[in-house]
């Protein structure tokens, strides 16, 4: 039985669906659409899409969700291209090391647009991250469901009716749709996809002990609402040829600076972050069996800059790397007790990929030709887990 796509190597069981028929998955399959589609075509699909909504009332025309990912500088690069009046919003995952903090801050400055970060409540924000972590093995629940609801919550208040955002997953890794479905942000394709199926909802009662009061913004805004006042969220990756590696590398130029890291090559997505390819990695591997690396192989295998046999040496590599998690209990408020605890009962089929300092972790493997000249060299950090980003 086959249990990865034999081409990009994508296990059959990735959490938003995959299918492998014959020589190669769903994924492959539409991403291939890339070289038969007319992009220009489709980019003026786009341009006319948002043209009814350019100054439509008020002082902004749309809502850009971020984390000042280096996938947001190309996101607000075109939103800004296609003559929009962007409010940035952004949800504080606390997670935020200094780099973090700095590419957040250079986006808002270079494109020199309005934004504000919404910071939720610590107490109940921690108590959503521990039973999330305890009934979830996901650290990261707690934020996507801000993230994938606060941006729609903003633009029913101000009345913004356009919420863009920049790629969608579902058709990018695993192909659900094709690109000319031009599929749309709804409640059901984030409960499925963005947030795994699971709302807040169960996160609390016999989890975290939260009133009901503080998790409106957590929850997606009611569907007539969001009808009555004829707001939507579309997907730039539907409209224009999306290739994540090119693009990040291509926005070192307006200021973002890229993370080096031991679990993948890709110095660009998620730069910034103190738990993305530490602690939030290694649960992906104990949840679904594989680390981010077979995220980004399958994507670079497609892309035509790995072959099938690169992308699985560097899978078997990268996913033999430790990490260093502690950071991230000692935030949580773990004792060193608890600490033991959980890696003894939790995690103790994946204690040889965990370290207790930095020493002991390698760092880059050296890479193919095809990959190198796409990357640059990525800063290492000086502070994590940095709370409010005053001062940087």
């Amino acid at each position: 039985m086959q249990l990865s796509c034999p081409k990009c190597h994508y296990p059959l069981n990735h959490p938003f669906g995959l299918t492998i028929v014959e020589s190669e998955c769903s994924g492959c399959f539409t991403h291939r659409e890339k070289d038969t589609i007319n992009w220009n075509d489709r980019y003026s699909q786009l341009e006319s899409l948002v043209k009814k909504y350019k100054k439509h009332s008020g002082k902004y025309d749309c809502v850009v969700p971020v984390i000042g990912d280096a996938e947001d500088y190309f996101t607000l690069f075109n939103v800004l291209k296609l003559g929009m009046s962007p409010l940035v919003v952004c949800v504080n995952d606390y997670f935020k090391n200094d780099i973090g903090w700095y590419n957040l801050h250079q986006l808002i400055t270079h494109f020199d647009v309005d934004s504000f970060t919404f910071n939720p409540d610590m107490r109940v924000y921690k108590d959503l991250v521990r039973t999330s972590l305890r009934k979830h093995n996901h650290i990261l629940l707690p934020f996507l469901q801000l993230h994938t609801s606060f941006p729609i919550h903003v633009a029913l208040e101000r009345k913004i009716p356009l919420i863009i955002w920049g790629q969608n997953q579902t058709v990018e890794q695993v192909g659900m749709y094709s690109h000319l479905d031009s599929v749309e942000m709804s409640r059901w394709n984030r409960r499925q996809h963005n947030l795994f199926n699971f709302e807040v909802d169960d996160l609390i009662g016999n989890g975290a002990q939260v009133d009901l009061r503080h998790l409106n913004y957590y929850q997606y805004p009611e569907i007539d609402k969001l009808f009555r006042n004829n707001v939507r969220g579309i997907y730039l990756s539907n409209y224009m040829r999306w290739d994540p590696l090119a693009q990040n590398q291509a926005m070192v130029e307006y200021g973002f600076q890229p993370e080096s890291n031991n679990a993948s090559f890709d110095v660009y997505e998620r730069a910034g972050s103190s738990v993305y390819y530490q602690l939030h990695d290694l649960l992906k591997y104990k949840r679904v069996g594989y680390r981010k690396i077979s995220d980004h192989v399958a994507r670079e295998i497609r892309h035509g800059r790995l072959t099938s046999e690169e992308g699985i040496s560097l899978i078997t590599k990268y996913t033999n790397n430790k990490m260093y998690i502690k950071p991230f209990f000692d935030w949580l408020g773990v004792t060193k007790s608890g600490y033991d605890w959980f890696k003894m009962h939790r995690l103790k089929d994946y204690n040889h990929l965990i370290s207790e300092s930095t020493e002991n972790i390698e760092g880059l493997i050296s890479l193919y030709n095809s990959l190198d000249n796409m990357l640059v060299k990525g800063k290492e950090i000086n502070d994590s887990f940095v709370v409010f980003g005053k001062g940087l």
